[in-house]
């Protein structure tokens, strides 16, 4: 990819729709201040797929269409990068993400990743000994894989292998689960007399009772976190740049921060007045009795008063709703018991209350953001958007549902019917160890095959969306979408296929990065597309997706972000 500000002689890249005059619109002043040529422009507009440049001025898109009427733009000022066949898209749209949250963990005592549980104490062994330890006296982290041990239950006894002094409290990568060693449990008080709280479990061995160190849902993980030292605004801020930093990498520049609370606000508002918030932000405010990252006691308050957190970068009209757990810990809501326990799950919202909250978040005008894993979750979310729909009548509020893991066939229509959007981390989406190793046994082979149906829901007219929950999966939406397009391994280390009827095309995985997440997000107006008129929100690949095998895409690297026309991120 070369850069130049002086005219350059324009190659015709063959294999490209031709383009028509009309494609490039004329822009109100006579110079752009960038062009891009001789690239496969995918403009994810329907009417012109395919283009070769596109002209930019004043962080606006100007023009979209062939070279030569792209050179039209160009004057003595402009800086030209001729793409060399490289591949332009419309930067991609994070659906579900958690930024601030996960870049904290980043910074703190990360095991993500780490594959076995020696590698685990080995990193907790080298955080013990990390000036944040010394100053806390506490080693914190996250991000170990439940699918390691026994039915996700990891004992205290392997960290009080590494330490039987210091407590030591790790928070799974899914997020619903945590590990405390002995000295924890300890000082949090948890005993083998301690009961469950409602909505959390704290794991015990069957046989003598006492606790094991793994505590499900933040109801029984806060009793080791409320006790544990605070985390202070700095950190907030640098597990913030952290996030966008890594997010501009990955070619990302609009995110739904899918859990926030009163600290992730203020720390959003504080880099954006700064004038470093270079992300387009919708942030959804906790809603409930989970309490991952805002107290119900303290919601109505931060919800009354959240137009002070607005900024042009920052939509503070979305609410977050837990509606279940997990299968780790069977706090998953089912229509069907578990099968090794009988258990249903559990709704954290009673029908009831859930379909009130739902019709006054409605009515209000505000995005509601559910989380929901099992089938009864799932169908207990839309039985609530129904429920609002029936009193207030048709919104424009875009509603959606994330994770999706297990949905009724019954159910799969309705997302169409109720304009609800399905919100799915296609990453997962493959036969990894949480579904071999923990769901295959919860729930059986049947229930296993119909998991993450994104092609069923496409295909009944439901809009597909696509999202990270980073940090519990990368970050990297090639990933994602490489995963839904095959539904096998990534990494291509695990063999086997996931339902392979629920495929999804590379076209509609890209929308559901770019223009369908724009649309979920109230700004198909202004990105998600290559169009005149919209945000220079830009991304170059140093491959054509459409023109490597399928097994490459997640490979493929991010060699230019653009916010608003201007570069966040490059590779030289």
């Amino acid at each position: 990819m070369k850069k130049t500000s002086v005219a350059l002689t324009f190659i015709v890249i063959t294999g490209f729709l031709s383009i028509t005059s009309e494609a490039a619109v004329e822009s109100t002043q006579a110079n752009a201040d960038q062009v891009f040529v001789n690239g496969g422009v995918y403009t994810m507009h329907q009417t012109m797929p395919w283009a070769e440049a596109v002209a930019v001025q004043d962080g606006i898109v100007v023009a979209v269409g062939g070279n030569s009427e792209i050179s039209e733009y160009i004057g003595d000022a402009t800086m030209i990068t001729d793409l060399e066949g490289k591949m332009l898209l419309p930067a991609f749209h994070d659906a579900h993400a958690h930024p601030i949250w996960s870049g904290i963990d980043q910074l703190k005592c990360p095991v993500f990743g780490s594959p076995s549980i020696e590698a685990i104490q080995e990193k907790v062994q080298q955080c013990l000994n990390s000036n944040l330890t010394m100053s806390t006296g506490w080693v914190a982290g996250a991000g170990y894989n439940l699918a390691l041990f026994p039915a996700g239950n990891a004992h205290k006894s392997l960290l009080d292998a590494v330490s039987r002094e210091i407590p030591i409290y790790l928070d799974g990568e899914d997020g619903h689960s945590g590990w405390a060693n002995s000295k924890a449990l300890e000082l949090a008080g948890i005993t083998a007399d301690t009961p469950n709280p409602e909505l959390g479990i704290i794991e015990k061995d069957p046989v003598t009772g006492e606790p094991t160190g793994t505590l499900r849902e933040p109801a029984a993980m806060g009793f080791v976190k409320q006790i544990m030292p605070a985390d202070d605004k700095e950190i907030y801020d640098d597990g913030l740049l952290f996030a966008q930093q890594l997010a501009h990498s990955f070619g990302i520049t609009s995110i739904i921060a899918a859990s926030v609370g009163d600290k992730h606000l203020a720390a959003y508002k504080r880099l954006a007045e700064k004038g470093g918030l270079n992300l387009r932000m919708i942030t959804s405010l906790e809603y409930g009795h989970t309490g991952f990252t805002q107290g119900s006691e303290g919601f109505e308050e931060v919800f009354t008063n959240r137009q002070r957190y607005q900024h042009p970068r920052i939509n503070v009209d979305s609410i977050k709703i837990f509606i279940d757990g997990v299968f780790e810990g069977q706090t998953a809501a089912l229509l069907e018991p578990y099968l090794d326990s009988g258990s249903m799950g559990e709704l954290n919202l009673k029908p009831a209350e859930l379909n009130e909250a739902v019709t006054r978040f409605d009515q209000q005008g505000i995005q509601v953001h559910m989380h929901a894993i099992g089938d009864r979750a799932v169908r207990a979310g839309l039985d609530a958007f129904a429920t609002a729909l029936s009193v207030n009548g048709p919104t424009d509020n875009r509603h959606h549902i994330s994770h999706l893991q297990l949905i009724s066939p019954a159910d799969i229509p309705r997302f169409a019917e109720l304009a609800v959007i399905a919100n799915f981390q296609s990453v997962w989406a493959f036969p990894e160890p949480y579904i071999t190793e923990i769901n295959l046994p919860e729930v059986g082979p049947e229930r296993v095959n119909r998991m993450y149906p994104i092609g069923s829901i496409h295909k009944s007219g439901g809009m597909i969306v696509g999202g990270s929950d980073w940090a519990v999966s990368t970050m990297n939406p090639l990933v994602a979408i490489e995963t839904a397009v095959r539904r096998e391994d990534p990494d291509n280390l695990i063999q086997g296929v996931l339902n392979e009827d629920e495929r999804m095309d590379l076209d509609e995985m890209l929308r559901a990065y770019t223009i369908n997440a724009a649309y979920l997000m109230h700004q198909e107006n202004t990105t998600g597309s290559v169009e005149v008129g919209k945000a220079a929100d830009l991304i170059v690949l140093e491959q054509n997706l459409f023109r490597i095998p399928v097994d490459a895409i997640g490979d493929v690297r991010v060699l230019r972000t653009m916010f608003d026309g201007v570069t966040v991120h490059e590779i030289n």
